[in-house]
């Protein structure tokens, strides 16, 4: 267990209290996205294209987080992560450019609390209440029942937990975390031992429809990208150099493995049918289908599992709003920390938009539209951003600086999410449970973020407003604040 005795808190800087072993904890909950939207996509496209799609996004995802290494370790001071990344690199070229991908990446976090939630109390209803189809009122096309208000209360407590401190989410986090990797073993492995796997389980339903197979690229994204979440905790790194390098590549190592196996295994178990009519609960049909006995045991652990997610996301977005207005983006009241080192302003205002979203957007992968669309923009922006950076600061102190062979990688990966991207937005109905409703609000959660952009600068800061800012001087080496050795 890593040691998480703080030196004293800034008001202005978290303290740096994190291992790399902290983050990949904090973010290793993001491997729940196996439970949130690939079991829609083995009942809507076939087992065989899902897996694809989780090597093909886990692989990029991999790429990516070398990319944020380096940039992570460059501004070893600036908090926000990828979308201070994209801030620093298009600032010079179209300064409205960063509130977006900061916005953009908020939402992403953000309203992942409320999806996660659903599919917490989605299991609970399935495995305990089954009968417990009430409704308490309706609103905006959406019947709020049992699961939303479970996850309405889950939203306030991860919440509560991360206003209490980092590292009580640190804690918290490590005593389910060892349950839920046994769990995801179980699942890669079980069907294979118990003789359960057909590869006539692997089949397809896309029928050439090449559109489909693009849109749910768009639609797993977040869950297999969300291993980013370790470079938003940069500042906190006693080594932010070494840490942050080691937390990318080892959780992003991680989901890999996990988005092949545990996707291959049960594809091979159940029946496209199981999948159609438990694509949040798959896991515990396939655990029931192995041990029967086990199937509350599991769901136990699976909802203690994604809690743990909301708990990171809450911290990632909280964060997130909290760098957007130290780097003057966004309102000054979201600039402060409290005596916990936390941005405790940031993470309740989050916690409100959360609550709201459950009242309007009823189903978890309606609500991956919505976040989505500005969460890969603000990806497809850091990417951009770490050839922009090796154009524009080429002498820069780089403490970790990855090969020439690197960029051709970045431009690959740029053209690659701006593709599902366009494709995904303009195509949300062939996701079969969302459509233009959820892209709309996406839209509306990135134009208020230019809003507050313009409120601050004109009004708070009373500074005019600008196309273009000038890069900041080099820091050089010793001005960067790292300790840590490539």
């Amino acid at each position: 267990m890593s040691d998480l005795s703080t030196p004293a808190i800034s008001d202005s800087h978290p303290p740096k209290a994190l291992r790399w072993f902290d983050g990949f904890i904090l973010a290793l909950p993001i491997a729940n996205g196996l439970f949130i939207s690939v079991g829609y996509a083995i009942g809507a496209l076939g087992a065989l294209p899902a897996v694809i799609i989780c090597v093909v996004l886990s692989v990029v995802a991999l790429c990516q987080n070398k990319l944020f290494a380096e940039m992570a370790a460059m501004f070893p001071n600036k908090p926000g992560g990828v979308a201070m990344f994209a801030a620093e690199g298009w600032k010079r070229y179209f300064t409205p450019i960063a509130p977006l991908a900061a916005f953009g990446y908020w939402c992403g976090w953000a309203l992942v609390l409320s999806l996660v939630g659903l599919t917490i109390g989605s299991l609970i209803q399935a495995q305990w209440f089954p009968g417990a189809g009430w409704t308490l009122f309706s609103l905006g096309g959406v019947d709020f029942g049992l699961p939303h208000l479970i996850s309405a209360v889950l939203i306030i407590a991860c919440t509560v937990v991360n206003v209490l401190g980092i590292r009580v989410a640190v804690r918290f986090n490590q005593v389910v975390g060892v349950a839920f990797v046994l769990v995801l073993l179980a699942l890669a492995i079980g069907p294979f031992v118990a003789g359960q796997w057909s590869s006539a389980g692997l089949a397809s339903h896309l029928d050439g429809d090449w559109t489909a197979f693009v849109v749910w690229l768009y639609v797993s994204a977040w869950a297999i990208y969300g291993s980013e979440l370790c470079a938003i905790f940069a500042p906190e790194y006693r080594d932010t150099t070494r840490d942050t390098s080691r937390a990318l590549t080892s959780v992003a190592l991680f989901m890999v493995a996990a988005y092949t196996l545990v996707p291959l295994a049960t594809s091979g178990q159940l029946t496209g049918q199981e999948f159609l009519d438990n694509p949040i609960t798959y896991g515990v049909v396939s655990i029931g289908h192995i041990s029967g006995g086990l199937s509350s045991a599991i769901t136990v652990i699976l909802c203690g599992a994604l809690f743990l997610s909301m708990v990171s996301s809450s911290a990632d977005a909280g964060r997130a709003l909290y760098g957007l207005s130290a780097e003057k983006m966004s309102i000054t009241q979201l600039d402060q920390l409290n005596s916990r080192g936390v941005p405790s302003r940031a993470l309740w205002i989050t916690m409100l938009v959360n609550l709201g979203i459950l009242l309007f957007v009823g189903n978890p992968v309606a609500i991956l539209i919505a976040s989505n669309l500005g969460y890969i923009l603000a990806i497809t922006l850091a990417v951009t951003s770490f050839l922009l950076l090796r154009k524009d600061r080429p002498h820069w102190h780089r403490p970790i600086r990855l090969r020439r062979a690197w960029v051709p990688v970045a431009v690959v990966v740029a053209v690659f999410n701006l593709f599902i991207l366009v494709v995904g937005a303009l195509n949300p109905e062939l996701s079969y449970v969302g459509g233009f409703k959820e892209v709309a609000i996406g839209l509306a959660l990135l134009l208020i973020g230019v809003v507050l952009f313009v409120y601050r600068r004109k009004i708070q800061d009373r500074a005019p407003l600008t196309w273009r800012e000038p890069a900041e001087e080099n820091p050089g080496p010793i001005a960067s604040g790292t300790t840590g050795k490539p």
